[in-house]
Order: structure tokens, then C-alpha cells, then sequence
């Protein structure tokens, strides 16, 4: 007999291994709802294994995204998106066919110097990412780079920490990509106005960003080219994305650009603090604490 056995009744499916045979049932029919419940108590899905198992592809992954994005737009409005997928780590994972995206939600942006209550969550990790506003309603037809920086308000220094509702280790992308790619805050550090010029785009691709703990340890330093080689094209991801929903961006979204490492976990007093140098002439920074 299979090592794992699927059973398809009334359109339900159900998955269980000899190991976890009396405790691990799921169905795609209540992955939004386990989820988000997951999320919203703050802790871990019981039967993530499982999960794991019936979410296989990266079609199916967008449509279990879709499912908790619908639950979660009944319950807080939206700020803005993020993108998982222009660094090279996540783009190389098995399964990765194009950048994911995720949407994240207005209760979830945090000021500059805000310290994470580590009782948010079962689980958190941290990493330094790049946040773009948006201006104007002209983004929607733009397709390249060009054509979108007129269109864009500010670029924000930015740390995130998601939440995984799963263990994450070793990276599942499918499941990363339904769980909404697993947001819980963001941290809004400096920013600089986006001037819609060569010079401006090109300052995103050669400034450094580094990734410091409290005793000033580096622990990441990359080039803003390490994120597809600009981070703006993150902005285009997301239209892209955004046109296969039948929806559009709208002045003041954000968009989350991607991590410039693999994200750490947070320890109790940890402090980060991202420096982004030379985006238009300017250093930025954004840090937090987290207890």
C-alpha cells in the first residue's frame, strides 16, 4: 500500500500517512478558513503536514492564495502587496515559475524604531526588504520600469517579519504561496521621494544594503540589483499579478520588493537595523526591536 493515502469523497480530499494516520485530515475546501485561523490565534496549522501533501503545484498554491486573500479582505482593508521571488534564493526553488505575491493588510505596518511583541506569533523571522508607494492610477498601464517610476510617490527603508503558520524548513514554496506568504508586520523606516528619472533607477541597482544586529554584527550585505536586478520590477510583478485578478493598484498602495537574505528568527531583545546607501544620493534606515 501507498505511503500516503488520498481519498476522494464528495469532492473532499484527505490525506494521511502510517505516521500520521490518526491525526492528520485536511481538505483544499477548508484551507482558507484553517489558515486564517492559524494566523489569527497566533500560532501554527495543526495538520500542516498534510497540507503539504494536497498542495503540490504552484496553480494550485495561487488558488488557496486567492481563498485566504478573499477571508482576509472580510476582516482588515489593504495597504499593499509583497513579492517573494526576485532574489535568487526563492526564484530558484522547485516549483517557482514566476515571482510570488502576497497582499498585505493596514493593522500589519508598524513605525520606524517600533519594537515586534514576540507574543504575536508562534514563530517569527525578520528580513531587510525595499517598500514602494504609489502615486497615481497611471501605474496600471505601465510594463516597464520607465514607464512606471512617474507613477510611483516614495521609496521606504523596510523590515518585515512574517509569521509562519508551518515549518518552513527546508523552503516549500507552494505552501508559502497559499499561506499568502506569510505576513504579519512590516516595519516603515526612512524614505526618499522617487524622482522619475535614469539616474534615480540606476541608484536602486548599485546601493548597498546591510543587514545589522545590535553588537552591529553585519548580517547581510547585497547590492539593490539582488532583488531582479531592480527592485521596482517587483512593482510590475505585482500588476501582472493584479490583471490576472481583474484588480489594479491604487494611490498609496505598497509594495514590499523582496528580502535581500533569507530571513533569520527572532530571539527574544533581538535588534535589527537595515542600511540602504545611495538610493538617489540618500542613506536610509528603518530598525526595530523584538520582546
Amino acid at each position: 500500500m501507498s505511503r500516503v493515502r488520498a481519498l476522494a469523497l464528495a469532492g473532499v480530499l484527505i490525506l494521511a500517512s502510517p505516521t500520521l494516520a490518526q491525526t492528520q485530515e485536511c481538505s483544499l475546501d477548508t484551507w482558507a478558513e484553517d489558515l486564517v485561523a492559524a494566523w489569527d490565534r497566533r500560532g501554527m496549522l495543526s495538520n500542516a503536514p498534510c497540507y503539504a501533501g494536497a498542495i503540490t503545484s504552484m496553480e494550485t498554491a495561487r488558488r488557496m492564495r486567492n481563498r485566504v486573500v478573499d477571508l482576509f479582505d472580510r476582516m482588515y482593508p489593504r495597504a499593499g502587496y509583497k513579492v517573494v521571488g526576485l532574489d535568487p534564493v526563492n526564484a530558484k526553488l522547485p516549483g517557482v515559475d514566476r515571482p510570488m505575491v502576497g497582499v498585505m493588510y493596514v493593522s500589519m505596518f508598524v513605525p520606524n524604531g517600533s519594537t515586534i511583541p514576540l507574543s504575536s506569533a508562534e514563530r517569527l523571522i525578520t528580513e531587510p526588504d525595499l517598500l514602494i508607494s504609489v502615486k497615481d492610477t497611471g501605474i496600471n498601464d505601465a510594463t516597464t520600469l520607465d514607464e512606471a517610476l512617474p507613477h510611483l510617490d516614495r521609496v521606504y527603508a523596510f523590515i518585515e517579519v512574517p509569521a509562519p503558520t508551518f515549518n518552513n524548513s527546508p523552503p516549500n514554496p507552494y505552501m508559502m504561496q497559499a499561506s499568502n506568504l506569510l505576513p504579519r508586520w512590516g516595519v516603515i523606516g526612512e524614505g526618499v521621494a522617487v524622482s522619475p528619472d535614469a539616474a534615480f533607477l540606476r541608484s536602486l541597482e548599485t546601493m548597498r544594503v546591510t543587514f545589522r544586529d545590535g553588537r552591529g554584527v553585519v548580517l547581510a550585505e547585497q547590492p539593490g540589483s539582488y532583488l531582479g536586478r531592480n527592485p521596482l520590477n517587483a512593482v510590475l510583478v505585482v500588476l501582472e499579478e493584479l490583471k490576472r485578478r481583474g484588480e489594479r493598484l491604487h494611490p498609496g498602495d505598497l509594495i514590499s520588493a523582496g528580502s535581500y537574505m533569507p530571513p533569520i528568527p527572532v530571539t527574544p531583545d533581538m535588534y535589527t537595523e537595515a542600511v540602504y546607501e545611495g538610493i538617489g544620493g540618500a542613506t536610509l534606515r528603518v530598525s526595530a526591536r523584538y520582546r
